[in-house]
């Protein structure tokens, strides 16, 4: 095309790059406007002198290029109430041309391309209908059948430019010290379209801001697909035709206080197809929802209740499996796996109730870059919340599971670079009081127990690494150099952090505190406290020794007496609304802790007196353990924690029970 001189001509000249964007030489933009790539990384661009190129193409080696102009937002598509026989016909048609839409490929992943369609970096504008806050369309049970073999189902675009939930490709961060340096990353070429969409594409590289970047791998270059979809299909077909009502019951008791799933993306994803999930977090759902049952009318009358035993299995085979592909949704899957409360002699090798277990998610929830501070990064403003409430819940496993276990804290805090959550990471929280759901328990209070629950273990952190870390408790260590004079002095600024986060509990959260016709999740935050409270008696009746002063040893063992009583009638005062709530892995092991404090108080007694009353301490939570464990699983786990692996109880019980 020749150039035109004058105003005019130079008007259409712009008119017709703009109407033709893949012209080999488009028109000059204005000196304001930034290059693609440095839009992209919301970089100044800058250029010296008369040069063409801005600084930081020319250290690519790369072509400054304006063809990315502002995207316009995308107006709200009405849908269908449901995805009948006629919109099934019409996906299928448009099958590939949806994919290319809905997904980033494998060469916009390396040269940090936007899909057509998405907003700016990824996140969905206010009138999008992707956006996490809208409410996926609803569907009868009839639409969560699998298409049939060989039609591809278009996943939500809801999941379009996100890192760790990609049906197709994960993700692996590259550490500061890793052998692929991030500026070496950053000289690749980018392989060609066709090589960037075959299933063996190479490795490729995303950046997501200046510090961070990502290896991202087809799935299918180290686990089989045939195999993923295989294992769906046998997860839906165990619990068939209940899967819709499993999920719905699961977001209304347990998801609200425990919010590590997104839930619209979960629902958008089942609306459509089972497939659309890793297979052990599809199972890990399906199964703790049947926890709860009897709390679904549809459930509670059936005669053919999906196979719990056999959904156990799948999940552990399954998630075996999908550790090769990890995703976000293998750190869902073994958080809901490891909350299960199971007594542990029934379950000698099941390695979803064991530390080992727990460790491999916390060396996944590393290589996802879950420790790392997300809020720069190019991804939806959605997925920053979850990874926030997954690295949290994470944290959460671990400090929890140093404590319960006696182990050492895997992940350490100078590598921990995680915000606090906030509202804004819970969206549930809107769209609950837009939709005015019904529920079993309120979101906002779930939500409110949750970062309690954060809030607490940073509490419980400080407390690990005062008192039980090896270099305190080891002969010569720090509590041996201070005494239980100096141990006194340690406890008293942590006593004063957990009686400080307690009188800031709102009144919501209190014990006393619950709704008529819902469940009430306070339990478990109280129980933590205690066992928090309890853990630091224990440490410092550890530390008394023959010399310790009469005054002293009064004071400590008085003070350790006033808590285990506080805990016990705790344990008593639980209500059916709490017992039926959700409760956490630890809880079983925090209830423990407080008959392993009656025991030692008891074995350390210098008087009859005193070991009655603590005989007598040790009874009353028996009992109320007994009472409450049919209902409450964790109860009964305490129970069987507290009658075989502590040993100081059973001489306890002999003592009570002998004849005077």
């Amino acid at each position: 095309m020749s150039a035109v001189g004058g105003g005019g001509g130079s008007q259409a000249t712009t008119t017709a790059a703009a109407a033709a964007p893949t012209a080999k030489a488009p028109h000059p933009p204005p000196r304001a406007r930034p290059c693609d790539t440095c839009r992209l990384r919301k970089t100044r661009c800058v250029k010296e002198g008369n040069r063409t190129q801005c600084v930081l193409c020319a250290f690519h080696g790369q072509r400054c290029t304006f063809l990315k102009g502002p995207l316009p937002r995308q107006r709200r598509v009405q849908t269908a109430p449901h995805i009948g026989p006629n919109k099934l016909t019409q996906r299928r048609d448009s099958a590939d041309e949806s994919t290319a839409r809905q997904r980033p490929t494998a060469s916009s992943l390396v040269q940090g391309e936007e899909s057509p369609g998405d907003s700016t970096h990824g996140v969905a504008s206010p009138s999008d209908p992707r956006r996490p806050g809208s409410s996926p369309p609803a569907s009868n049970h009839s639409d969560l059948a699998a298409p049939p073999d060989g039609i591809p189902v278009s996943p939500p675009a809801i999941l379009d430019d996100t890192l760790g939930l990609d049906l197709t490709t994960h993700a692996e961060y590259v550490g500061p010290t890793d052998y692929r340096d991030p500026i070496l990353l950053d000289l690749h070429r980018p392989p060609s379209a066709l090589t960037a969409r075959a299933p063996t594409a190479p490795e490729l590289a995303r950046r997501l801001d200046d510090q961070t970047i990502f290896i991202v791998r087809a799935d299918e270059a180290v686990t089989s697909e045939a195999q993923r979809v295989a294992d769906l299909d046998a997860i839906e077909a165990a619990v068939h035709p209940l899967g819709r009502t499993l999920v719905d019951l699961y977001f209304r008791i347990v998801h609200p206080s425990f919010p590590i799933l997104h839930k619209d993306v979960f629902i958008s994803k089942h609306r459509i197809s089972h497939r659309h999930f890793a297979p052990s977090l599809l199972a890990a759902v399906y199964l703790v929802a049947l926890d709860w049952q009897l709390y679904d009318s549809v459930l509670a009358g059936s005669e053919c209740v999906p196979d719990a035993a056999s959904l156990e299995r799948l999940a552990e085979q399954t998630i075996n499996r999908d550790m090769r592909r990890p995703k976000l949704s293998i750190i869902e899957a073994g958080l809901l796996l490891l909350q299960r409360h199971r007594r542990p002699g029934d379950h000698g090798d099941n390695n979803t109730s064991s530390r080992a277990f727990a460790a491999q998610l916390v060396a996944v929830a590393q290589d996802l870059g879950l420790h790392l501070d997300c809020s720069s990064w190019s991804i939806p403003s959605w997925e920053m919340g979850l990874r926030r409430r997954l690295a949290w819940a994470i944290y959460m496993e671990d400090r929890w599971g140093a404590f319960v276990h006696g182990r050492p804290c895997l992940i350490h805090d100078d590598d921990w670079d995680v915000r606090p959550c906030t509202d804004s990471d819970f969206p549930e929280l809107a769209s609950q009081q837009e939709l005015g759901a019904a529920v079993d328990m309120d979101a906002r209070i779930g939500w409110d127990i949750f970062c309690a629950h954060i809030e607490l273990t940073c509490i419980v952190t400080d407390v690990l690494r005062t008192f039980f870390s090896l270099k305190a408790t080891r002969a010569a260590g720090l509590l041996d150099q201070i005494g239980i004079a100096g141990a006194v002095d340690l406890a008293q600024p942590l006593v004063v952090r957990l009686r400080t986060w307690y009188a800031a509990l709102p009144d919501a959260l209190h014990l006393r505190s619950k709704q008529r016709g819902k469940l009430c999740a306070n339990g478990s935050l109280h129980l933590a406290y205690a066992s928090m409270e309890i853990a630091i008696h224990r440490a410092l009746l550890r530390a008394l020794t023959p010399d310790t002063s009469e005054a002293v040893r009064s004071r400590v063992r008085s003070a350790a007496r006033s808590k285990l009583q506080v805990a016990t009638e705790l344990m008593a005062s639980l209500e059916p609304e709490h017992t039926a709530a959700f409760w956490g892995r630890a809880a079983a092991h925090q209830a423990a802790h407080v008959g392993s404090l009656g025991a030692l108080l008891w074995a350390t007694a210098e008087t009859a007196e005193e070991m009655g009353w603590c005989a007598a301490r040790v009874d009353e939570l028996r009992w109320a353990l007994r009472v409450r464990g049919s209902a409450a699983p964790f109860a009964r786990d305490a129970l069987w924690l507290l009658e075989h692996d502590i040993g100081g109880v059973g001489v306890v019980r002999a003592t009570r029970e002998e004849p005077s």
